[in-house]
């Protein structure tokens, strides 16, 4: 057993970032650009309005007070999205609107409450200052400027911004292919029937839903019954995607065949297991520079080991950088059963972990059990007869 410091820093050691691809805007969100994003054109790529007013000549405005306003004749108007073409001269003024085109000769524009427009004239006694209610060509974004870095992540934030430049696509890095199977002849599924001798592989969908969470692609290969031929199979067939998860079957009892499938593989082993419980029987190494994970079969334990080992991985493969080797915080649900959870208390006395991981303390009918399991143990003879599997 080695220490889980070691083994989340050999893990991380192991895993590589991987490339990138070209994608919507819209499915950027939460992941990392690959290059940096250059500004191609000013932004604003002219001369616009700030606000709603009248596009003038500033030299019209000089001298102008309460007691000597000054008139202008209105000769089109500006609504954004639709340039006047006008020439604007001395004396003159264009109605404009937010996001309106200032047209040529205009340098200036007073707002719509600075003035009185009254039989085709607009009058103001307020000089607002030259080039007061523009914003200038570039005044954004200036050509050649980078925006956005590689590395950087993308939020609803970027995602506008990427819109404002005309970015319908982006590089970023890819999202990794999880291959997740359970192993075990005790597992059923949905479309199978409930058995007093079956147990729901609850594990194969809790297990992609957090590697959903984690931004990757789960691949569920499904439920591996406990055959060393079929398993080396399946664990081939999986060799197609990035990480490879197996639940179950890593502990030492007779049909716990997981090694036995992965050294056939000629799998490069990291450590076999961690330091305490839960998730003491778990299994890292690589097949052919994939990264391959072999979990208990413990729920609580698999969702718990997923959030220690798997998920910092899956980060680092996506780009993401600062990954802290602990990547579940004080306050998660796995913090009761956590061994090394110590500012949350954890499970300082290593019990086993519960089979339904809800985070929640034992109930009233938990302890009912537990009591009643403990009057079993008193009552049973000193040694057990083995009469079958």
């Amino acid at each position: 057993m080695i220490d889980i410091k070691k083994v989340q820093k050999q893990i991380l050691e192991a895993t590589p970032v991987l490339g990138r691809e070209s994608v919507p805007i819209l499915d950027a969100v939460r992941r990392v650009l690959v290059q940096d994003i250059i500004v191609a054109e000013d932004l604003p790529a002219s001369d616009i309005s700030a606000m709603d007013g009248y596009a003038v000549s500033h030299t019209s405005l000089r001298s102008v007070s309460k007691q000597n306003p000054a008139y202008f004749k209105i000769i089109g108007e500006s609504p954004a999205g639709k340039p006047c073409g006008a020439i604007v001269k001395e004396g003159e003024a264009v109605r404009i609107m937010t996001g309106g085109l200032v047209p040529e000769g205009a340098d200036t524009v007073v707002k719509v409450e600075d003035t009185i427009e009254e039989d085709g004239y607009v009058i103001c006694s307020i000089d607002p200052g030259c080039g007061e209610g523009i914003r200038f060509k570039g005044e954004s974004l200036q050509t050649g400027e980078v925006v956005l870095h590689a590395g950087d992540v993308i939020s609803p934030l970027e995602v506008g911004a990427l819109a404002s430049l005309r970015r319908a696509y982006v590089y970023v890095h890819r999202k990794p292919i999880v291959a997740i199977l359970s192993t075990g002849d005790e597992l059923s599924d949905f479309h199978e029937p409930p058995s007093p001798s079956k147990a729901m592989c609850s594990n194969l969908y809790a297990l992609a839903a957090q590697v959903v969470e984690a931004g990757a692609k789960p691949l569920c290969i499904g439920i591996v019954q406990d055959d060393l031929e079929e398993l080396q199979s399946q664990l081939y067939e999986a060799l197609h995607a990035d990480v490879i998860i197996t639940s179950g079957g890593t502990s030492k009892g007779k049909y716990d065949l997981v090694h036995k499938a992965f050294s056939s593989l000629d799998m490069k082993m990291k450590f076999t297991n961690i330091f305490d419980k839960p998730g003491k029987p778990t299994v890292f190494g690589t097949i052919r520079k994939k990264l391959v994970f072999g979990l208990p079969g413990n729920p609580s334990a698999t969702m718990l080991s997923f959030e220690q080992f798997i998920r910092p991985a899956l980060l680092k493969m996506m780009g993401f950088q600062n990954i802290s080797n602990a990547s579940h915080n004080t306050n998660d649900p796995f913090s009761l059963i956590d061994s090394f959870n110590y500012g949350q208390g954890g499970n300082k006395e290593h019990h086993r972990a519960p089979q339904i991981p809800l985070g929640k303390t034992l109930s009233g009918n938990d302890n009912k059990y537990l009591k009643k399991k403990k009057q079993v143990c008193n009552t049973m003879p000193g040694c057990l007869k083995i009469v079958g599997r």
